[in-house]
């Protein structure tokens, strides 16, 4: 079996670096990104790459940039047949594609050409499509533009959050790398159509905001694009509100505003989009711990009527 280096970050790149042991495939080195301080202790973190390396005896490499001398000369040292990158979250300069003997591999969670980019997931899930998959691909200068060589397609349930999709794709992934490296020889690769490609940007902090004035779909689809982490947030009373869990409403007797509270009670709190309605089943107010409707309801004496929303971020 071939000896790779694998160039991966966060936990979704994990299952394939476990995978690709299984099957017997030598990982040499894993270069991931640069240790982070995070919460409010501010204690540093590994990345999750990282731990499962330490823990399964693999040399790790996190350069600030993978635009220098000693980081080429690093991979070269390995001599690796193939690099495997999966959301390593750089994109890789020639001189590092130049490396492996026989090529610079990508996992990607969309059905490429659709949703290029930084959030494939998340953006699959905001656009309310009905399936996606993973692709491998040979990696070029471009992004996620190289030429596919395999790929899986799912299904996306109508419930489905960010967090179990992308689990289940990190799954797929690491079965389609496999697979990829057993039958590389043999594959002919695809080139993209790049004239249909649609692309996933990175999330801001406005994106997490609710649009009242979207129609109740939109609505439900932001809060499954974001969910569980980072999280989508309105306004109540003029403090924000962070929504932890919500479901599509029957409710057809709606306000004129959206953002209108038309229903109360333990099991949710139905709220008005633009055309038809959400319901709020827990909530978590601002400083406050997370909290079902009913407590909500009842700790802060919510009433048909009151408005939801705001600029404030």
């Amino acid at each position: 079996m071939p000896d790779i280096v694998f160039m991966g970050t966060p936990e979704f790149a994990v299952p394939s670096m476990a995978y690709l042991l299984k099957a017997g495939i030598h990982i040499s080195l894993l270069v991931c990104q640069p240790d982070r301080k995070k919460g409010r202790g501010q204690k540093v973190q590994f990345p999750p790459t990282k731990q499962f390396a330490l823990d399964h005896h693999i040399e790790v490499f996190q350069p600030v940039s993978v635009r220098t001398p000693d980081v080429i000369q690093k991979l070269k040292e390995k001599q690796p047949a193939f690099c495997v990158v999966i959301a390593y979250g750089k994109i890789l300069p020639k001189e590092i594609l130049a490396v492996p003997e026989k090529g610079c591999l990508n996992v990607h969670a969309s059905l490429l050409p659709q949703w290029r980019g930084a959030a494939p997931i998340q953006f699959a899930l905001l656009n309310g499509d009905e399936q996606t998959g993973v692709c491998t691909m040979l990696i070029d200068e471009g992004m996620d533009s190289g030429d596919i060589l395999l790929s899986r397609t799912t299904p996306i349930d109508a419930d489905e959050c960010a967090d179990t999709l992308s689990e289940r794709l990190s799954l797929m992934g690491a079965e389609l790398i496999v697979e990829t490296i057993q039958r590389f020889d043999g594959i002919q690769p695809l080139r993209q159509e790049h004239d249909q490609a649609t692309y996933a940007r990175l999330l801001k902090k406005e994106d997490r905001r609710i649009c009242w004035d979207e129609i109740a779909p939109a609505v439900y689809n932001r809060f499954r694009a974001l969910s569980p982490s980072p999280g989508v947030f309105t306004e109540f009373r003029g403090q924000r509100l962070m929504i932890k869990s919500m479901r599509l409403s029957t409710d057809q007797t709606l306000p004129e505003k959206p953002g209108t509270i038309t229903a109360i009670s333990p099991a949710g709190v139905t709220v008005a989009c633009s055309k038809g309605a959400v319901s709020i089943l827990t909530c978590q107010p601002e400083n406050k711990k997370p909290v079902s409707a009913g407590d909500w309801i009842n700790g802060y004496q919510v009433k048909n009527g009151e408005l939801l929303g705001g600029k404030a971020l």
